[in-house]
């Protein structure tokens, strides 16, 4: 009897080596024919029980990525509103600079004879329309002196004190100044009608005026010297009642846009 399960594990073994050499492997087979089945069927599965997982995930990858975009949006306008700020710079600081050479070009024309100053606010109190500059009795500043820019005549300095002085500006009602037509025999007074524009008065219907005409000083007022640029004609009605013309005058000057301004030494 135990020769005989000898004899059998003997042939089983032999049996089993041969289909192990020789690649024929039914429970491998079987095993793999089964993993197949079985992929094939819970592959689907759980390709439909993983699709709320990657969703979610899905939505916070956007999520972060959206926050990411949205920080770098804000530092690109960030930066792109420092430029446009810079970039607005630029004009005004051009503007200043050839403001400041002008100033200086008159200055060296005319040496100690100009006091350059900077408009530091406006006298809102009183009834004159008048501006202060950083000038005072301290640097040479009395009362009366005209005040210029390179464009034309701004006023006359009219309160005077240590460090700053108070200048009322040619649009003012009270400021009169004697005045020419350029290049031609008209003559007038140009007064301050408190608005933007001034009002040349006792222009004869008969003197030589014309819109487009230019206006300076006569120098007859014992304030102005003369030849300073005032202002553009820009209205004549001849057709009014009396002797005299009406004749509207531009100035050169912009009185809200002052920065910078010459005071002439008399």
């Amino acid at each position: 009897m135990k020769g005989t399960l000898v004899i059998v594990a003997a042939i089983l073994l032999l049996v089993l080596s041969f289909l192990l050499f020789t690649n024929i492997n039914p429970c491998a087979r079987a095993y793999s024919n089964a993993k197949v089945s079985a992929a094939d069927i819970i592959g689907p599965t759980l390709k439909v029980l993983g699709a709320p997982a990657r969703a979610v995930q899905y939505v916070f990858d956007s999520y972060f990525n959206l926050i990411g975009v949205k920080e770098k949006n804000a530092e690109l306008r960030k930066k792109m509103e420092s430029l446009q700020v810079e970039s607005q710079k630029l004009p005004e600081l051009e503007r200043e600079n050839q403001r400041l050479r002008s100033l200086l070009k008159l200055t060296e024309q005319k040496h100690n004879s100009m006091i350059a100053a900077r408009v530091i606010g406006e006298d809102v109190v009183n009834w004159f329309k008048c501006i202060i500059i950083d000038k005072g009795k301290d640097q040479g500043v009395r009362e009366k002196m005209p005040v210029i820019t390179p464009a034309g005549v701004v006023g006359q300095a009219v309160e005077v004190s240590r460090w700053h002085s108070k200048v009322m500006i040619i649009n003012d009602t009270n400021s009169a100044i004697d005045a020419y037509v350029s290049g031609k025999q008209t003559r007038g007074i140009i007064e301050g009608t408190g608005q933007t524009t001034l009002k040349m008065k006792y222009v004869r219907k008969n003197d030589e005026i014309e819109v487009g005409d230019k206006l300076i000083t006569s120098g007859k007022d014992g304030i102005y010297p003369k030849g300073m640029a005032i202002g553009l004609v820009i209205v004549v009605n001849k057709n009014s009642p009396g002797l005299f013309a009406e004749v509207e005058v531009m100035p050169y000057n912009n009185f809200r846009k002052l920065d910078e301004v010459l005071v002439v030494k008399r």
